[in-house]
């Protein structure tokens, strides 16, 4: 099983104004904590919004499809096996 921080997949990040807020709430934050001076922190918010980025608008659509095709091919082994038992 691949470890995900973030998981794309889940249906709540299906509406595309929460993708956006989940990119950006992170990103304000690191300026909030840059403000106050705590510039370690500002970098770890600054990364978690680029992370969220990446994942949820740059790569959802290819992320997506392949979710899909995965399922896809799923239900094609489970229809397989439902006939092999049925000939059986």
């Amino acid at each position: 099983m691949k470890f995900q921080i973030l998981d794309p997949t889940h249906p709540f990040f299906k509406p595309l104004w929460r993708r956006i807020l989940c990119v950006v709430l992170p990103l304000a934050w690191s300026g909030v904590e840059y403000s106050n001076g705590a510039t370690g922190w500002a970098m770890v918010f600054v990364v978690a919004g680029l992370y969220a980025a990446y994942e949820l608008l740059f790569m959802y659509d290819h992320t997506m499809k392949k979710a899909e095709a995965k399922a896809e091919a799923e239900r094609a082994r489970i229809a397989a096996e439902a006939e092999r038992a049925d000939a059986d």
